[in-house]
């Protein structure tokens, strides 16, 4: 795990967390609560549950694993809206999708959902200033 991504802690008698979205996920803005699963023991790969109902349904996955030199820039505004000075308590997550031909599957690095740890507290954010791409392919080449 990079010293850039805070890793979210699970309870030992429970593998999934509550989540909180004030502002909703981009086209789901009015759902608010979330189930976070991880997947997998290495904490890669999750899923990211409406809390409420079957939809909507995301696999999200660790971007720091997936683009080696990725490194996320919040403004200002962007982690007052946490309450933090630093990105120490933060942890990324970007929201993949897997396709049939498993090659062809991206995530989006331009626009991570960001979880407060301490808080739950998680918020789908556009990095303006990056030139990070919306579709990165899931499987290139390692840096």
């Amino acid at each position: 795990m990079d010293a850039n991504q805070a890793e979210i802690q699970i309870p030992e008698a429970d593998v999934q967390n509550i989540i909180h979205f004030k502002e909703g996920i981009l086209g789901f803005e009015d759902v608010h609560e979330y189930l976070l699963y991880h997947e997998d023991d290495n904490n890669i790969i999750w899923s990211l549950q409406a809390a409420e109902s079957d939809i909507p349904s995301f696999i999200v996955v660790d971007p720091f694993t997936v683009l080696s030199s990725y490194n996320p820039v919040l403004s200002k505004q962007q982690l007052e809206y946490f309450g933090e000075a630093d990105t120490s308590n933060l942890c990324f997550l970007g929201i993949a999708v897997i396709k049939p031909e498993l090659t062809d599957s991206v995530i989006n690095l331009k626009a991570p959902i960001v979880i407060d740890i301490n808080t739950k507290e998680a918020k789908q954010i556009i990095l303006e200033d990056s030139e990070y791409p919306i579709r990165y392919r899931l499987f290139e080449a390692k840096e």
